[in-house]
């Protein structure tokens, strides 16, 4: 709808609403010179949202660009005298009763007004019903890091349904097939190496500490639900959440199928209109505290097609209107020579509609922040931050910077005893140094370059020298944690930020500027210094060599002059 916007500039069709036919959305037309007909077309609308399960304020002066239609419209009786006249007419009302109507919901209107300035909200009345058993986030009853970590049994019995190919019967006239649902060819491997690892214990994947995560939830009565392109295999062919037959096409999903709990996972492979489907899953978030509802990018750059939900939603509806929401945005992020578009999940951003504090509280715990954003380079760590979401009292939105290369990196793999119990997630990853008194250097960062990092480190065989400390969550930042990791280098002469994005964008500008404190807690001197790509307009070049010559300068930065 476009108020000052003139029909034949905004649409081909006779009326605005047409465009509604293309979905089959309920239409009601109705005269607004009829307000008897247009509460009856109210009610109906709002009836019908009720049962199936979203408004402007134009402050402009239409009679500026449309003249002649606001002239006749002026030229009009208002709807209110012209019901009057009818009511007057039909002898239901007289003047005297129109006056005294008018007067009445005048005075109504201003003692509601005196009202404002004393009124309070009900908060508590947000956290009934579906939401009873949550508290404010802000709250000292707010459990923050909950226990995450999960028993052996449950995470083999997951692991196993996660892969499990069920027994089918599918008639064929009068003849009845025993057989097993046959899966593609190439998903062959992909069981057999989940099995392998849940059997050793160790190279848990990505998409492994995923269905774990998402599973061991369904075994303690949440569901899960997650929507995006291609989300059911994944963008990156690495999740195969489900399977589909390749002779009758019929689908299933093991985690429902083998795991038999009331909870269920769903699977919404929906189109690329990243606002309509962000702001779907977000409205689930608000209805169903109990739902781990995630919304994934097919490649994180293209969240920007749903700014206008994060902005007016996900990072401020809990300051505006009390909402709180556990909703996940699974962004895939790194340079890794895709180019500008398929490269960035913009960190930088979702960093600066954070309200994160550049001091530490007062009682040094993490700060209570509109959004969390994580940059995690482990499956354990993924799995610890899905399963928080939900062991909360509490809701909030996570951005998570997913990852795309580490997804197959056998170096990025987790052990299934960092998913067991007593374990959970850490904002802060040290270096598994065994000598911290000899490292002369320290290198904080965020991401999969800490991979190339170590790598080329031990080619150099500089393990003793530099100490790279990974801080895998940045929204809140984790003051105390960065601080008590850092107290170990003890002859560091120098601690640095390196980041593979350019420096006027990934989370360099975010950490420099809360980085002060820290030192003065430690007790160093110096400044932080930086290592990465120059300013750019760009998150990533667009030509492989060029990705390649700027990659190999900023690992080699990390290394100079050691």
């Amino acid at each position: 709808i476009g108020y000052t916007t003139p029909a034949s500039g905004a649409r081909s069709s006779l009326y605005c609403s047409d465009i509604g036919k293309m979905i089959n959305t309920p239409v009601l037309h109705v005269n607004g010179d009829y307000p008897e007909d247009v509460v009856r077309a109210m009610d109906i609308a709002f009836r019908y949202r009720k049962y199936f399960r979203k408004v402007h304020n134009e402050l402009d002066l239409p009679s500026i660009t449309q003249p002649l239609m606001y002239e006749q419209i002026s030229a009009r009786r208002s709807v209110p005298q012209i019901y009057e006249e009818k009511l007057k007419s039909d002898g239901i009302i007289d003047d005297q009763t129109i006056t005294s109507v008018r007067e009445s919901h005048k005075a109504h209107f201003e003692a509601e007004l005196a009202r404002v300035p004393s009124y309070e909200p009900d908060a508590s009345a947000l956290l009934r019903d579906q939401w009873a058993g949550m508290v404010w986030p802000g709250s000292a009853e707010a459990v923050r890091e909950p226990e995450t970590g999960v028993g052996m049994e449950m995470l083999k019995r997951v692991g196993s349904a996660s892969v499990h190919v069920p027994k089918d019967f599918v008639s064929f006239s009068v003849r009845v097939f025993d057989y097993f649902l046959e899966v593609h060819s190439k998903l062959q491997r992909h069981i057999k190496n989940r099995t392998r690892s849940l059997e050793s214990g160790v190279g848990i994947d990505w998409a492994t500490a995923e269905a774990l995560a998402f599973g061991s939830l369904m075994l303690e009565g949440c569901d899960v639900r997650i929507s995006g392109q291609d989300v059911g295999r994944g963008t990156f062919s690495q999740r195969h959440a489900m399977l589909v037959d390749q002779r009758t096409e019929r689908v299933t999903v093991p985690l429902n199928e083998a795991l038999g709990t009331e909870a269920k996972l769903e699977l919404a492979n929906s189109s690329l209109s990243e606002m309509a489907v962000l702001g779907f899953e977000y409205g689930a978030s608000w209805e169903r505290p109990n739902l781990l509802p995630i919304w994934e990018a097919q490649f994180g750059d293209f969240f920007n097609g749903a700014q206008v939900i994060i902005d007016t939603y996900v990072v401020s509806a809990e300051a505006k209107w009390l909402k709180q929401s556990g909703i996940v945005m699974l962004l895939p992020h790194g340079l890794d020579g895709a180019g500008p578009e398929h490269s960035s999940s913009r960190i930088e951003r979702m960093l600066q509609l954070s309200d994160d504090p550049y001091v530490p509280t007062p009682d040094g715990k993490p700060a209570n922040v509109n959004i969390h954003v994580v940059f995690p380079t482990t499956p354990a760590q993924y799995f610890h931050l899905l399963r928080r979401q939900m062991k909360r009292n509490f809701r909030k939105p996570l951005i998570v910077a997913g990852p795309k290369a580490l997804l197959r990196l056998s170096a990025a793999s987790s052990s299934l005893s960092d998913l067991g119990e007593g374990t959970r997630f850490q904002p802060v990853l040290d270096d598994s140094i065994a000598d911290a008194s000899q490292v002369k250097r320290v290198v904080l960062l965020s991401g999969k370059i800490y991979y190339d990092l170590i790598k080329h480190r031990e080619t150099l065989n500089l393990d003793d020298a530099v100490a790279f400390v990974r801080l895998e969550e940045l929204s809140p930042f984790p003051f105390k944690q960065l601080a008590d990791t850092l107290k170990r280098y003890t002859q560091a002469k120098e601690i640095m930020y390196l980041q593979e994005e350019p420096r006027n964008q990934g989370a360099y500008m975010h950490v420099m500027s809360r980085i002060q404190p820290v030192f003065e807690e430690i007790g160093y001197r110096g400044t932080l210094g930086y290592r990465g790509r120059k300013e750019s307009a760009l998150p990533a070049p667009g030509i492989g060599k060029v990705y390649s010559v700027q990659q190999k300068a900023v690992v080699d930065a990390a290394f100079e002059d050691l």
